[in-house]
C-alpha cells in the first residue's frame, strides 16, 4: 500500500488566504520493494473546495512530494459549516498506485485525514437589524430611562476580538446633541442596543423645538469601518405641568347684603399641557366656602344662595353677615385633566352695610322711686348696642326721649351715655296712674340712612309707706377653720322691715360666695355649702359676700344689701413635697467628713408647717462594676452620709471609698411635725443618687469652675455660629506634664440634642448644624479627657451644658401684608384709625418692637410707638 511519510496532517490557516497559498507538503511512496509504481494523490471530502494539490515532484528514490494549497474558493470562517465545527475543517487525501497510466488502472490505495484550523480575521462589518426606527417617548420620562419599544440589535459575525465594535450616537438634528446616550459603548458579536435618556428636561412637548429628535446609532469595527441606524424620537404629551396661577393670593370685596348670583371676581390658571391635560376645573374649600360659588369651567366666583352649598338660586338671599364674619380666607384649587392640582389663597372681605338696628339690653326698664325724689339711686342707665362695624358708625348710638305720658318736663337723657336723670322732683299727680311711661330711642350712625330702636321705660312713683328693709348692721365679719364641715353654721344676718312683717323677708346671696357658702332664705343663716372646697390654695382665704334681703311690699318689693366678710383660717392638713422627683450629685472619695454634698428642699402649702428631713431605708449601694452590695460588714455605706433635719443639707459622715461603693442611693424623707390632720400621710420621699468619684491627683484637669467633686461646666454660646466652626475649647491639661490633652471621648447621652455636638481630638466643641435660639435653648452632653498610654489611662469626666444666647436675627413680621381703612373727611383729630400688629421671634429686648410711620401723609397721622 502507499505510505504517507509525514502524516498526520494538520495546519492553521487564516480565513481569506489568497489562492495558491501553500499550507504544508505531503510526502508519499509505494510501500512495495523493488521497482516502485507511480502514486496519484487526490483530495476527498473537501465539500467547499477550499484546497488544491500543486507542485508534484518525484525523488530518485520514488518519493512523491505534493503541496497542499488554497484554491480559488476563498476560505470563510463565517461559513455555516465551518462555524458549526468551531472553525475546524476536515477532509482526506487519497494515495493510489497507478498500475496502468493509459487506463488509468489503479492498484492499492491509502487514505489519510487532514485537519485545518481556520482562524478568524476581521472581515465582517457589524449589521443592524433595521436601518431606522421611530420611537414615541412621553415627555415626563425619567433620567436614564431606556427608549420604550426600541428593539435595536447589532451583529458582527466575526469571532473573538475580531467581533468587537464600538457604539456611539451621531446627532442628525441639532437639538438631539447630549439628550440621549447609548449602552453599551463597546460590544462583541450579537448585542442588543439600548438608548437611554440623558437629559429629560430637554424633552418638552409644549416646546415645538423639543418635540422631535433625530440621531444615528454608529457601530464602528476595529478596522474603522462604520455602519449606522437612524433613530427618530417623537415626544408625546404628558401631564407634566401643573396649573399655575398668576398671583400667590387674590382678594375680593363684596357687600354683606349682596344677593345670590352677584359676581365677585374671576381667577384663572394656566396649564401648557395639551388636550385634556390642559383643561382646568376650579373649586374652593375652607371654612365658609359654602357661602360662595365658583363655576368649575371658567373660574367665575359669585355669591351662593343661603342654605344651598356652592349653588346659586337666582336673586336668592345670601348668608353673608359682616357682623358674623368680616372676611373669609379660602383655598382656591385648580385641577387639570390629569389630576394635577395647585392652590392659591383667596381672601374675600365682607363690606359692612348698615343692616343692624340698635338693640337694648332689656325688653323694658322699670324703676320705683319715692315721691319727691330728685335723683335715681342707683343711677338709671339705658344701654343699647349696634352690631355694625366701624364704617357704619362703629357701634356708637345716640339716645333721645321719643315720648312721655306727661306734659311736665321731669326727665332728661344723656345722648351719649344713656343715663336718665330728673330735672325736678317726681310727683304722683304728674300722671293719671302715678307712673311715668317713657319711650327711649337709640339711633346709630350708619350710612346712608341711620337706623334706630325703641324701648319702654316705666318709672313708678311710690308712697313713703313702702320702705326698704334694713339690716341690723351694714357689715358682718367672721372667721372659720379651713376644715369646717359641710352644712355647718357660719353666721346669721338679720334685717327689719319698717312697714311689714320680718317673717316675710327673704334673704339671698348676690355674689362673692365662690359656691362655697349658702344662705337660708327665711332665717338669713349662712352655712358651708354641701360640696364646698375651702382650700386656701384653691380659693384663697377671704370671701367678700354680698347679701341682699327683699320685703313683700306693695305695690313693689324693696331690697337692701349688706356685706359679709368670711376669713378662712389655715389647717395643717396637707402633705409636704420635694422640689425634685430625684437628685443626683458627684462627690470625690477623698472629701473630708462634714463636707457638704447636696441640699434637698421640700415645700408645704400649710402656713405653719415645720418640716423635718431624714435618711430612711432602703439605702442601696453598688460597686464600680455595678454589682449591688448586700451587706455592710466590709464597708458601712449606710453610714456614709447624714442629713441636717432642719434644712435638708446632706454631708459626708464617714470616709468614702470608690473601690468599696461607687454609687450610693439614699432614700430621703420629709415630714411635717405640725400636722393636725392625716398625720401619717403628711410625709414625702425622694431618692438621692450619689456617685463616688475615684480620686487621682494625676487625672486630667478641666478649666474652672470644673472640679473633680463638681465636674460640671456651663458655657454661654451665641446662636447662628456656622456648623463646623469651634464653639469653644475644653482645654483640659495633664497635671503631670502640663500639656494640653489631645485625646477626648464624647460619652453616650440620652438627649437627642447631644448628638448635634462633636468633639475634636484636641478638645474643640463643634456643632453639626446651625443652632437657633428660637428652637434650642440649651444642650447637655458629657465628655472624658484621657491622658497616659494605653493600659495606663488616666481619665476625668466633665458634664457640659451649652446655654444659647439670643442674637437679633429675626426681623419683625406684620400680621397682615397690608391694611386698608376708609375715613370720613370730617373725622376728628385723635380718632383711632386702625391697629397694626407685628411679632418678632427674638426674645427679650431684641424682640421688642417700636412702630413708626413713613411715606406720604405721615404728617396727617400718628402712631403709638409701643
Amino acid at each position: 500500500d502507499p505510505v504517507f511519510l509525514n502524516a498526520p496532517y494538520s495546519a492553521t490557516v487564516p480565513e481569506g488566504s489568497p489562492e495558491g497559498s501553500p499550507i504544508f507538503e505531503i510526502l508519499v511512496r509505494d510501500g512495495d520493494t523493488g521497482i516502485p509504481r507511480p502514486i496519484e494523490l487526490t483530495i476527498e471530502g473537501d465539500r467547499l473546495e477550499y484546497f488544491q494539490l500543486t507542485q508534484n515532484q518525484v525523488s530518485s528514490d520514488g518519493v512523491l512530494s505534493v503541496t497542499l494549497a488554497t484554491s480559488k474558493n476563498i476560505i470563510d470562517r463565517e461559513n455555516k459549516e465551518v462555524l458549526k465545527e468551531g472553525g475546524l475543517y476536515a477532509f482526506q487525501v487519497r494515495a493510489r498506485e497507478v498500475v496502468d497510466e493509459s487506463g488509468p488502472v489503479y492498484g492499492e490505495e491509502t487514505i489519510t485525514s487532514v485537519t485545518i484550523v481556520v482562524t478568524d480575521i476581521d472581515d465582517e462589518l457589524p449589521v443592524f437589524n433595521r436601518n431606522s426606527f421611530t420611537v414615541p417617548v412621553p415627555e415626563d420620562v425619567g433620567s436614564d430611562t431606556p427608549l420604550p419599544g426600541l428593539t435595536l440589535e447589532v451583529v458582527d459575525k466575526d469571532v473573538s476580538k475580531n467581533a468587537e465594535f464600538s457604539l456611539s450616537l451621531e446627532a442628525v438634528s441639532p437639538n438631539s446633541e447630549g439628550v440621549f446616550y447609548v449602552y453599551p459603548e463597546r460590544a462583541l458579536g450579537k448585542t442588543p442596543v439600548i438608548i437611554r435618556v440623558k437629559d429629560p428636561e430637554r424633552l418638552d412637548y409644549e416646546n415645538e423645538a423639543a418635540r422631535n429628535f433625530q440621531f444615528n446609532v454608529i457601530a464602528e469595527a476595529l478596522n474603522g469601518m462604520k455602519i449606522k441606524s437612524e433613530i427618530t424620537v417623537v415626544v408625546t404629551d404628558s401631564n407634566d405641568n401643573i396649573p399655575q396661577f398668576a398671583e400667590k393670593s387674590y382678594e375680593f370685596n363684596v357687600a354683606e347684603d349682596a344677593l345670590a348670583e352677584l359676581p365677585i371676581g374671576k381667577i384663572e390658571a394656566f396649564d401648557p399641557d395639551s388636550g385634556s391635560y390642559g383643561e382646568i376645573l376650579y373649586s374652593i374649600k375652607g371654612f365658609g366656602s359654602e357661602k360662595f360659588y365658583v363655576r368649575p369651567e371658567t373660574g367665575d366666583i359669585s355669591v351662593a344662595s343661603c342654605g344651598s352649598e356652592n349653588e346659586i338660586i337666582p336673586q336668592g338671599a345670601s348668608c353673608l353677615d359682616y357682623e358674623d364674619r368680616k372676611s373669609f380666607s379660602l383655598t382656591y384649587t385648580a385641577t387639570d385633566g390629569g389630576g394635577q392640582t395647585t392652590t392659591t389663597n383667596l381672601v374675600i372681605r365682607i363690606e359692612d352695610v348698615n343692616d343692624n338696628h340698635p338693640e337694648f339690653g332689656l325688653d323694658e326698664y322699670r324703676r320705683v322711686v319715692r315721691e319727691g325724689d330728685s335723683v335715681f339711686e342707683p343711677a338709671l342707665f339705658i344701654k343699647a348696642t349696634d352690631a355694625d362695624g366701624p364704617l357704619q358708625g362703629g357701634g356708637k348710638v345716640f339716645y333721645t326721649i321719643k315720648t312721655i305720658n306727661t306734659d311736665a318736663t321731669v326727665f332728661q337723657i344723656d345722648p351719649m351715655s344713656g343715663e336718665i336723670t330728673m330735672t325736678k322732683p317726681v310727683r304722683v299727680e304728674d300722671t293719671e296712674n302715678g307712673r311715668y311711661d317713657l319711650v327711649i330711642r337709640a339711633t346709630d350712625q350708619g350710612k346712608p340712612d341711620p337706623l334706630h330702636g325703641d324701648v319702654k321705660v316705666f318709672i313708678d312713683v311710690g308712697s313713703i309707706r313702702n320702705q326698704k328693709p334694713k339690716f341690723s348692721q351694714p357689715r358682718y365679719d367672721i372667721a372659720i377653720r379651713e376644715n369646717a364641715e359641710a352644712e355647718s353654721d357660719v353666721i346669721q344676718v338679720k334685717a327689719d322691715d319698717p312697714d311689714g312683717k320680718n317673717s316675710d323677708l327673704r334673704y339671698h346671696i348676690h355674689s362673692g360666695s365662690k359656691d362655697n357658702f349658702v344662705i337660708n332664705p327665711a332665717t338669713g343663716m349662712i352655712t358651708v355649702a354641701p360640696d364646698a372646697v375651702l382650700s386656701i390654695e384653691q380659693n384663697g382665704e377671704l370671701y367678700e359676700i354680698s347679701v341682699q334681703v327683699t320685703d313683700n311690699g306693695e305695690p313693689y318689693q324693696q331690697t337692701s344689701g349688706a356685706q359679709v366678710t368670711i376669713t378662712v383660717q389655715d389647717v395643717n392638713n396637707k402633705a409636704p413635697k420635694f422640689l425634685q422627683d430625684s437628685y443626683t450629685e458627684y462627690v470625690l472619695e477623698n472629701e473630708e467628713k462634714g463636707h457638704h454634698v447636696l441640699t434637698v428642699t421640700a415645700t408645704d402649702p400649710d402656713r405653719n408647717a415645720d418640716l423635718e428631713y431624714d435618711i430612711i431605708e432602703p439605702i442601696e449601694a453598688r460597686d464600680k462594676s455595678g454589682t449591688k452590695l448586700e451587706n455592710i460588714a466590709a464597708y458601712d455605706f449606710k453610714a456614709a452620709f447624714s442629713i441636717d433635719p432642719r434644712n435638708g443639707k446632706i454631708s459626708i459622715s464617714e470616709k468614702l471609698s470608690y473601690s468599696s461603693a461607687a454609687v450610693i442611693i439614699l432614700t430621703l424623707q420629709v415630714k411635717d411635725k405640725n400636722a393636725e390632720e392625716n398625720i401619717e400621710d403628711q410625709v414625702a420621699t425622694t431618692e438621692a443618687t450619689l456617685y463616688i468619684k475615684a480620686f487621682n491627683a494625676d487625672n486630667p484637669v478641666f478649666p474652672p469652675p470644673w472640679t473633680p467633686s463638681d465636674p460640671t461646666i456651663s458655657v454661654n454660646i451665641s446662636e447662628n455660629i456656622p456648623p463646623g466652626e469651634a464653639l469653644f475649647n475644653l482645654g483640659a491639661k495633664d497635671p503631670l506634664t502640663g500639656e494640653q490633652i489631645s485625646n477626648y471621648q464624647k460619652l453616650n447621652t440620652d438627649s437627642p440634642l447631644g448628638d448635634l455636638i462633636q468633639i475634636s481630638q484636641y478638645g474643640e466643641v463643634i456643632s453639626q448644624q446651625v443652632l437657633d435660639y428660637e428652637q434650642i435653648r440649651e444642650i447637655s452632653f458629657s465628655v472624658s479627657a484621657i491622658a497616659g498610654s494605653p493600659g495606663q489611662e488616666r481619665i476625668s469626666e466633665a458634664h457640659i451644658t451649652l446655654l444659647l444666647t439670643d442674637v437679633n436675627d429675626n426681623a419683625p413680621v406684620f400680621s397682615q401684608a397690608g391694611y386698608s381703612v376708609e375715613l370720613n373727611e370730617d373725622v376728628l383729630p385723635l380718632t383711632p384709625v386702625v391697629t397694626v400688629q407685628a411679632t418678632d421671634a427674638d426674645t427679650g429686648d431684641k424682640g421688642k418692637i417700636s412702630y413708626s410711620l413713613q411715606g406720604e401723609g405721615i404728617n396727617e397721622f400718628m402712631i403709638d410707638e409701643t
